[in-house]
C-alpha cells in the first residue's frame, strides 16, 4: 500500500506516468477520458485504462469480460493487457469492442484493459503490474456517479461489486493512488445529495484533495466522439455543460438521475480515508474471483450487478421482454428472496 500524497492535480506532473482508470465498469471509460484530457493539458504523462464490465446493451452475457476472451491485445499479466483500436472481445462467438478499445481508437494510442473477474486479488496484481511494466507512478481511479462511496445498505444501490473491488485494489496496490468521483448521482443510484454528503464526510476527515469541473476544452475534445460510447451516466456531464437541468430517466426508465451543474464536477479523494470508511470494500477484501466477491455481498443481503445480469440473462433466454417495469420487478423479487435466504443485513451488525 502506498498513499499518493498530492495537494492538487498539477502535482502529478512530478510523478512520471499516471494511469487514469475507470473503475465502475465500461461506461466509466468516458468519465476517465475527461480527466485524461485535463491531465494531458497540464503536461502530465497520462495513460487511459478501464475495468471492463460492459452493460447488457453491449454485452449480453453476465459478468465482467475475462482477459481470456480478449483478442488482438498485448497481455501484461493474468488480469491486465494493452489494447489498441483493432482489439475486440469474443464471448462465445459474440464479438464487440469494449469502451476502452473505442477510446484507444479515438486517441490513436494503446490503453489498458483490466479484468476484474479474478476478484480483488487479481485487480491488485494488475495495478502492480502496470506500475512495474509500464512505469506507472500513480493511479487515479474514476467512478462516475459516486457509488464507490456507498455503504452497502442503500435501497437505491444497484452495482456495488465493481466499485468495491476497485476501491480495495486502489487501496492495496503498491502504486500510489487516489479516488476520483465524477458527476454525483449521474448513474441514478445513490442520489446526488447522498454522494455529496459522503464527500463532505471524507472532507471532514481530511480526505478531500480537490474539486474540479468540466471545461470547454475537455467538452470540445470529447463531444464529437460521444456517440461512440455506450453510456447514459457518463454522458450526463456533457448534457449539464450544455445547460440541461432536471431529472433524466435512464436504464429503461428504472432509475432517475439529477442533471445540473453539479453533474460537471469532479472530486479527488484520499484513497486511505475513502477505503477506511467503506464497509463493502472490506466485505470483498481478499476475494480471488468475481463469484466469491458476489457471494460475500450476498451473505450481507446485498444484491449485486452480477445477480441482476444473471437474472436478466434467464429472462431473455426464456423469450421475455425487458422493460423498465420488468427490470424493477426482477430486482425487487430477487432482493426479497435474498433477504429470506438467511443472509445478515449490514444494519443488523
Amino acid at each position: 500500500m502506498a498513499k499518493l500524497d498530492i495537494e492538487c492535480l498539477e502535482d502529478l506532473r512530478d510523478i512520471g506516468r499516471v494511469l487514469v482508470v475507470g473503475v465502475g465498469g465500461g461506461g466509466d471509460t468516458l468519465g476517465a477520458l475527461i480527466l485524461y484530457y485535463r491531465l494531458r493539458a497540464l503536461g502530465v504523462r497520462v495513460l487511459l485504462g478501464n475495468v471492463v464490465w460492459e452493460r447488457f446493451t453491449l454485452d449480453p452475457f453476465p459478468g465482467p469480460v475475462p482477459l481470456e476472451q480478449l483478442v488482438s491485445a498485448e497481455v501484461l499479466g493474468r488480469s491486465v493487457a494493452l489494447v489498441n483500436g483493432s482489439s475486440y472481445v469474443d464471448r462465445y462467438g459474440y464479438r464487440f469492442k469494449p469502451q476502452i478499445v473505442r477510446a484507444s481508437e479515438i486517441l490513436g494510442e494503446k490503453a489498458v484493459f483490466f479484468d476484474i473477474s479474478k476478484g480483488e486479488v487479481g485487480l491488485v496484481e494488475a495495478f502492480d503490474v502496470v506500475g512495474e511494466k509500464l512505469g506507472v507512478g500513480a493511479i487515479v481511479g474514476v467512478d462516475v456517479g459516486g457509488d464507490i462511496l456507498a455503504l452497502g445498505y442503500e435501497d437505491d444501490l444497484w452495482s456495488p461489486l465493481s466499485d468495491s473491488i476497485s476501491l480495495g485494489a486502489l487501496y492495496k496496490t503498491r502504486v500510489p493512488s487516489v479516488v476520483a468521483v465524477l458527476a454525483p448521482g449521474a448513474d441514478g443510484e445513490l442520489s446526488q445529495q447522498t454522494v455529496l454528503a459522503r464527500v463532505s464526510e471524507i472532507a471532514r476527515m481530511g480526505g478531500l484533495v480537490g474539486v474540479y469541473g468540466l471545461t470547454r476544452k475537455e467538452y470540445k475534445y470529447i463531444r464529437k466522439h460521444l456517440e461512440m460510447f455506450v453510456s447514459e451516466a457518463s454522458k450526463i456531464p456533457f448534457e449539464a455543460f450544455e445547460g440541461h437541468v432536471g431529472e433524466k430517466s435512464i436504464r429503461l426508465g428504472s432509475r432517475t438521475a439529477q442533471v445540473n451543474m453539479i453533474s460537471t464536477t469532479l472530486y479527488i479523494l484520499d484513497v486511505d480515508v475513502t477505503y477506511n470508511n467503506s464497509i463493502i470494500a472490506k466485505i470483498v477484501s481478499g476475494t480471488k474471483n468475481i463469484d466469491e466477491a458476489r457471494k460475500a455481498m450476498n451473505r450481507n443481503c446485498i444484491y449485486t450487478e452480477l445477480d441482476l445480469e444473471e437474472d436478466l440473462y434467464k429472462l431473455r433466454s426464456k423469450g421475455g421482454t425487458l422493460t423498465g417495469r420488468s427490470l424493477l420487478d426482477i430486482r425487487s423479487d430477487s432482493r426479497r428472496r435474498l433477504l429470506l435466504s438467511g443472509c445478515t443485513p449490514l444494519l443488523s451488525r
